[in-house]
């Protein structure tokens, strides 16, 4: 992850160098080439509303992508990645920064984190799952196919969201006295199982549906209808 030396091109100029000696930031009003791939060690990449682009990589930075713009992967280590309404985008991998999107997001892939927040704006589809460790997970209206993944993150799954796979809570391996609170928000429908190898203040709207089986794997466990 983060590992490759970029080719970048901004405007008519090009640098087979690693990014880093080249610039210490990409701010481009807006691309039309989905083979232009932009990678830095450390400064920000900020790609304009209406564009095409390829993978957008930074250790050091954040990601921001504008509005009806279609990129490929997006990978950041330390850094937020913002972006903008209906935003296609094949994958999203960040360690340490939260991801927020406007409405109407597609991926094609999947929503990695390890540290930070994930939020969705309504209308969002993740084809291949939402997995983090901590970190808030928010979304309404949504359709996450693969599940969800995650130890210590709080969810809130919204109104009328579709959920295509488990909802699975890891055991955590230090001890955490946080409880994290799971929402299945009203109209919401999980067709999968929901299971906790960990302790979760569990909260199902009287209009959600659950298609799976309830597996609580901890003493005193309880679930609350809202």
């Amino acid at each position: 992850m983060i590992h490759r030396q970029g080719f970048w091109v901004l405007g008519l100029v090009a640098c087979a160098m690693t990014t880093s000696a080249c610039a210490n930031s990409v701010d481009i009003e807006r691309i039309d080439d989905p083979n232009a791939e932009f990678s830095l060690v450390n400064g920000a990449i900020k790609i304009g509303p209406n564009s095409r682009v390829g993978d957008l990589e930074t250790v050091n930075g954040s990601v921001s992508v504008g509005d009806s713009s279609r990129v490929g992967d997006i990978e950041v280590v330390n850094g937020s990645i913002k972006l903008g309404e209906r935003v296609r985008v094949e994958d999203i991998e960040s360690v340490n920064g939260g991801i927020h999107a406007g409405s109407g997001l597609t991926v094609i892939g999947g929503v990695e984190s390890v540290n930070g927040d994930i939020r969705l704006g309504s209308g969002a589809t993740v084809k291949n799952g939402i997995e983090t460790v901590n970190g808030e997970i928010v979304f309404t209206r949504s359709r996450i196919e693969g599940g969800i993944e995650t130890v210590n993150s709080p969810l809130d799954t919204g109104t009328d969201s579709v959920i295509l796979g488990d909802i699975v809570y890891e055991e955590t391996n230090h001890g955490s006295r946080h409880v994290p609170r799971v929402v299945i928000g009203p109209g919401t429908r999980v067709e999968g199982d929901l299971r906790f190898y960990r302790e979760v203040n569990l909260e199902i709207h009287e209009t959600a549906k659950i298609t799976g089986r309830i597996h609580r794997a901890w003493s005193g466990a309880e679930s609350a209808r809202l």
